[in-house]
């Protein structure tokens, strides 16, 4: 789903070699634990958070983010998940607000932050994260993401980078790729706007 939002943007892009990525990545960690998972992903520098140009589309597109080892929190914890699945260990992506993380399915206390590299945390942890950027604490947010919300908040981060950088081809393709999704079905006004650069 992540490599179909980035062929939105991209419609040349090989999926087949982004997602034999995802198998290599899982090859070079065979019989990692989710800990070791993390650090060979992340703690070794391999993948790391782009703090200089954050908001960039390319740090919401999955392949963008294999190719330079660099993203935003939540396409790096789609690369963790990815992997994870690989070696069958079952990672789920975390929508906490304003931060994304990883969980484990059956571990409700696990957590990781791919952004920074860490693992291990713990849900207070998780809370202090929160709190550097935001108010009104809840424990709903540590709450499993569904995929297809992991997607949809893909689909908005790329909206507000497009937005940000005043760039309207991508952003009439997002809005486009938008009306595909349900959650969005209201915003059609905007996208019929949005698309009108192509008329």
């Amino acid at each position: 789903m992540a490599l179909a939002v980035s062929a939105v943007l991209q419609p040349k892009l090989d999926t087949r070699a982004a997602l034999h990525r995802l198998d290599t990545l899982a090859a070079q960690c065979a019989g990692c634990d989710r800990d070791g998972l993390v650090a060979h992903l992340f703690g070794s520098g391999r993948f790391q958070g782009d703090r200089r140009s954050y908001h960039h589309w390319r740090n919401s597109c999955l392949d963008q983010v294999l190719t330079r080892g660099l993203g935003m929190p939540i396409t790096l914890a789609i690369v963790a998940v990815a992997v994870g699945r690989r070696l069958g260990i079952p990672l789920v992506g975390v929508g906490m607000p304003g931060h994304f993380l990883v969980g484990h399915e059956s571990d409700p206390g696990w957590f990781a932050d791919p952004f920074d590299g860490t693992t291990g945390l713990e849900r207070a942890d998780c809370r202090r994260v929160f709190e550097t950027t935001g108010s009104g604490w809840s424990e709903h947010f540590l709450a499993p993401t569904p995929d297809r919300q992991v997607i949809a908040r893909v689909l908005n981060n790329l909206r507000a980078s497009c937005t940000l950088d005043g760039d309207r081809v991508r952003l009439g393709l997002v809005m486009c790729a938008r009306q595909t999704m349900p959650e969005f079905a209201a915003e059609v006004h905007e996208a019929e706007l949005a698309a009108a650069v192509f008329n």
